[in-house]
């Protein structure tokens, strides 16, 4: 009985500590989509040498992210003005761009659009048009100005489960965190 009674309160314990998995791996799961998609957005605009738009739409559940190649246009067009069709993705249902209350910005310090689920040039859900160029810097339509910024994810009002991913748009390395309480703060 005895033994029964201890591997009744060890089941019990491992089932507690499951509920806080199912949310992690939701909010994990988001990011990891962010992350690839503007990765192969940014390797696709430098293999093809063309830029690479970029988009979040946060009006529709799922929310999604979007990257499409530019038509080349112009007087130095190429005879080449091909555009393929967006690709579309959707984020993991239930999380959402957004900052949760009382998570501070990431180290890279980019998100300094207060309550911004998605900042990008000092912009809450950044410039209309976000895009890679050919050499690989995330800018905007004027492919002149460099734009720094942070997506966070999260479920609403769920601290444990901010995530956030951030890029810097000279190089347009994208990096991910994950917010790990406020002892810590976040982690890469």
């Amino acid at each position: 009985m005895v033994a029964v009674g201890i591997m009744l309160t060890v089941m019990a314990f491992a089932m507690v500590q499951s509920f806080g998995s199912i949310e992690s791996y939701r909010v994990n799961s988001a990011m990891d989509v962010v992350v690839s998609q503007m990765r192969v957005a940014r390797q696709l605009a430098i293999s093809q040498r063309r830029n690479v738009t970029v988009s979040f739409n946060t009006s529709t559940t799922p929310q999604t992210i979007t990257y499409q190649i530019v038509a080349t246009s112009g007087p130095s067009a190429t005879a080449d003005t091909y555009q393929p069709p967006a690709v579309t993705i959707p984020i993991a249902p239930q999380v959402s761009f957004t900052q949760v209350s009382g998570v501070p910005d990431t180290p890279m310090a980019f998100g300094t659009c207060s309550g911004a689920g998605i900042c990008i040039g000092g912009l809450g859900g950044g410039p209309a048009i976000m895009e890679f160029t050919s050499v690989g810097q995330f800018t905007d339509s004027t492919g002149v100005n460099t734009l720094n910024g942070t997506i966070f994810l999260a479920l609403p009002t769920q601290v444990n489960t901010a995530r956030a991913v951030t890029i810097m748009g000279g190089t347009g390395r994208v990096r991910e965190y994950t917010y790990t309480g406020s002892v810590k703060g976040w982690t890469e």
